[in-house]
């Protein structure tokens, strides 16, 4: 009788301390692919100053759930083949962005943080992340950005679960005004990928179609 006692408090001992534990975070590969005559693109102006930007849908993965601490390795093949690479228009500020989203152009959690490297085609890794969004994001000035083969890694840091149905690699572009650009602005940069996602699915329904990125 003793003995079944000690045996039933030493079950829920462990039971309570495997609830308490920390769930191990998890590391997703992924190999995804999508074709650069795919790429739907945008225009929009803001506070005065125009942006262009273009969003491929990739494929080649299962939903799934991000948690926090969550890793992801990525390795993207734009499938059009070396002649037709995702390319970024050349402008003054470019800024290019991997988005884990639960919809296509989807606004993405606020509460999220993201710290990775991207490779381009086998370049040496440049650092990318997000201070407030699932994505990882890269910026850089007058310089030509374009691939056919794209490497990604990185870790996510989420306040909840979050769900992953789509994943896309996206552009936004403009060109320096005179002044400094107002803090709407750098936060329209940063946060624009969902943004110009949603406004291309309007675009999308209103033209019936794609538009191929020149």
């Amino acid at each position: 009788m003793n003995l079944s006692w000690k045996t039933a408090l030493a079950g829920a001992v462990s039971a309570l301390a495997l609830a308490a534990a920390p769930a191990q975070a998890a590391n997703y590969v992924l190999n995804l692919s999508g074709s650069a005559f795919d790429t739907t693109t945008n225009s929009f102006t803001f506070n005065g100053r125009d942006y262009d930007t273009g969003a491929l849908e990739l494929t080649g993965f299962d939903p799934f759930i991000l948690e926090d601490g969550d890793t992801v390795e990525v390795t993207v093949n734009i499938t059009s083949g070396p002649l037709f690479p995702f390319i970024v228009p050349l402008r003054q500020e470019m800024f290019f962005g991997l988005n884990f989203a639960d919809i296509s152009g989807g606004a993405e959690p606020t509460s999220a943080m993201s710290d990775g490297f991207f490779s381009f085609d086998g370049a040496p890794e440049v650092q990318a992340g997000c201070s407030n969004c699932t994505s990882f994001i890269y910026g850089q000035s007058g310089q030509p950005l374009y691939f056919t083969t794209l490497t990604a890694r990185g870790t996510i840091n989420l306040a909840e679960p979050y769900q992953v149905n789509s994943i896309t690699v996206s552009y936004q572009v403009s060109d320096r005004t005179a002044g400094v650009p107002e803090p709407g602005a750098w936060a329209l940069m940063i946060l624009g990928f969902g943004g110009a996602g949603a406004m291309l699915r309007r675009r999308r329904g209103q033209d019936g179609g794609k538009l191929a990125l020149a």
